[in-house]
């Protein structure tokens, strides 16, 4: 079994999700009928439209009386912990799994495409150039953090240095392309994916809950879930938990972090002493296709709401349709659906396994790397 077969069978690359086009980003092979996608789809469907009527429970925590946001559980976390606790408790066959896998891989990048339609260019007048010095300086302190903490619980200097490139960047995306550069082995290489996803479901959480307690504004929280939460799918769940504008916010930031991926790839090399003479595990190819389309799709839709190219279609009857609102509403569904196939391939009994030294140094890395966000932003924003 190889290092990708490996990590894939543990469940470890659903929760990474479209985060790049590297290797392990492949779509999901597909043979003999379409039809084979279909159980997948209705359960992931099913347990969508199950965390929808959820969220609007009336009792806690669904509804929260008198709290900054009344329903602080949006749909996609509710997804997609709905799809957690299903795949961890029922054995799904293989065809439902390869549907979840055809939802989570063709629908993620186009709902983050959509999204740049609901982004306010405004929210960044006066703070974009600060705002990009601060998420390198947060991924700075998450980097560390990684090594620091990594150390001191007795891990090895690449596992913790491959902890500290996944919370920096992109959760296992970051693992999996600079792995080659550091000479990590498996063992090494598995255990920081293993704990860096976990975490990124902890920080999720973690960033909704706050809601519950600080009353945050949009733009604050949206880059706060964006600066410090690992995968993109979860970052635009924990930002639609506050609303549109949030989860605009979040995914503007979170994009900008998966964008320095390959900087961060080619700082590795030299650091690590592998950019001579085209030495095996720096190669040019391998950052071909570091930086996903759906990161360009996202900046192009972004460009053409800021002209105001995206009309406000007006009928004969009076009626008026906002496409930047189809296009957030389509984002929605379409990612919530996404992260309740994601769910329904996690066990996280196996994820579990990823060791508790390399959990506790990530979890760490993680508190560090929030409340430096927090306070950071806090100037900025």
């Amino acid at each position: 079994m190889t290092l990708y077969e490996l990590i894939e069978s543990q469940g470890y690359l659903s929760l990474d999700s479209m985060e790049g086009s590297l290797e392990v980003h492949r779509p999901p092979s597909l043979e003999g009928s379409k039809w084979a996608l279909a159980p997948g789809i209705l359960l992931a469907a099913l347990l969508t439209v199950s965390a929808a009527l959820l969220s609007k429970a009336p009792f806690p925590p669904f509804t929260m009386k008198g709290a900054a946001l009344e329903h602080p559980l949006g749909v996609s976390v509710l997804a997609i912990l709905l799809g957690l606790v299903f795949g961890s408790t029922v054995k799904l066959s293989k065809r439902v799994k390869l549907g979840c896998k055809w939802v989570a891989y063709w629908l993620i990048p186009v709902a983050i495409v959509c999204l740049g339609g609901k982004m306010e260019m405004a929210a960044l007048q006066g703070v974009a150039g600060k705002m990009v010095l601060g998420v390198i300086a947060i991924m700075a302190v998450a980097l560390g953090g990684g090594v620091i903490f990594g150390r001191l619980f007795g891990l090895g200097k690449r596992t913790s240095y491959l902890l500290g490139v996944g919370s920096a960047v992109c959760g296992s995306s970051a693992v999996m392309a600079v792995a080659p550069v550091t000479e990590a082995d498996d063992e090494e290489v598995v255990l920081a994916v293993g704990a860096v996803n976990l975490v990124g479901l902890i920080a999720m959480m973690a960033c909704v809950v706050a809601l519950w307690i600080v009353p945050l504004d949009a733009s604050f929280y949206g880059a706060w879930a964006g600066s410090t939460i690992h995968a993109v799918p979860q970052v635009i769940a924990a930002g639609q938990s506050h609303g549109a504008d949030a989860a605009s916010m979040a995914t503007l930031v979170k994009l900008l972090r998966v964008s320095l991926l390959v900087p961060v790839v080619i700082g590795t090399a030299f650091v690590f002493g592998r950019a001579k003479n085209g030495q095996k595990g720096f190669q040019k190819e391998r950052l071909v296709g570091v930086v996903p389309w759906f990161v360009w799709g996202f900046a192009i839709v972004v460009a053409i709401k800021a002209l105001g190219w995206l009309p406000e279609l007006v009928f004969e009857n009076g009626n008026t349709v906002d496409v930047s609102q189809v296009m957030s509403d389509v984002s929605k569904w379409l990612l919530a659906l996404a992260m309740a196939a994601i769910g329904l391939q996690v066990n996280l009994k196996s994820m579990a396994k990823s060791g508790g030294k390399a959990m506790l140094a990530a979890v760490c890395t993680w508190v560090v790397m929030a409340a430096s966000a927090f306070l950071l932003l806090g100037l900025l924003v």
